[in-house]
């Protein structure tokens, strides 16, 4: 066989192994989209959904006010308002003193013991949670303390307290006791106008102002360019192709000289 025709023979099998992988692997690839697509717009609850849920909820401005709201209204008849998951880190002596702390004060101070969690609402910002607490009481001025065995977070509505030092806490203590310590050291403060004042958390109309929010690209997001899928199978087939293409052609030439020889 002339050289010609050796080299036409490869390219026809070169040709023909890239449009079969870029036909087979478009098809595959249009299939995961459909099915990718199929998932995200169906009600089926996945791993990835329960976390793209719960983040979007820390950033979303129409987030459920419920629970922010059932908490304002207990914390009205009540500054100290306990979970049920808290109850076994408090003292009865402790909470009396802090609601004795706190009633004869003008700008009130409110108490919330609260357990916070990344599965929560506010992605376990014990400072957002403050604040949304804070903007459905019916106060205009006033401070409230979430506080857990883990950490204090303060929110704000109207004015702003600020601690000139971090505050030193016995963490070995109960939420309680380290509550009442964070309320005294809160009274001794002097109490400023948010306006033109630092509040990270809360704006001057008493609406929760959210921050670090990750303007990049979800890396779980997934992108479909068009023709995306066929010139995934290219790449594929002149890889193939090329190497199916230079094999046969060797081999062919080994069998050539074989014939030949004989």
């Amino acid at each position: 066989m002339r050289t010609w025709m050796r080299w036409t023979l490869a390219l026809l099998v070169f040709a023909a192994v890239v449009v079969g992988t870029t036909m087979y692997s478009s098809a595959k690839f249009d299939e995961a989209k459909s099915a990718r697509i199929e998932a995200e717009s169906g009600d089926q609850i996945s791993v990835d959904s329960i976390y793209s849920d719960r983040v979007a909820s820390r950033y979303d401005p129409d987030y459920d006010r419920s629970r922010y709201q059932q908490i304002a209204k207990a914390l009205e008849t009540d500054p100290v308002f306990i979970d049920e998951y808290q109850v076994v880190g408090v003292e009865d002596s402790e909470l009396a003193a802090i609601r004795k702390e706190v009633g004869d004060l003008t700008e009130p101070i409110y108490v919330a013991i609260l357990t916070t969690s990344q599965l929560d609402a506010a992605d376990g910002d014990g400072e957002l949670t403050a604040a949304r607490i804070a903007t459905e009481l019916s106060d205009d001025r006033a401070t409230v303390l979430v506080a857990n065995e883990v950490h204090e977070d303060l929110g704000h509505k109207g004015i702003v307290r600020q601690l000139d030092d971090p505050l030193e806490l016995d963490h070995d203590a109960t939420v309680s006791r380290r509550a009442l310590d964070y309320v005294r050291a809160l009274k001794s403060t002097e109490a400023e106008d948010a306006e033109g004042s630092y509040a990270r958390m809360i704006d001057d109309n008493g609406d929760p102002i959210v921050v670090d929010v990750d303007n990049s690209s979800d890396p779980r997001d997934l992108t479909y360019p068009t023709g995306g899928g066929a010139v995934a199978g290219m790449v594929l087939g002149l890889i193939v192709g090329g190497g199916v293409g230079i094999i046969g052609v060797l081999i062919w030439r080994s069998i050539g000289k074989r014939l030949l020889g004989q």
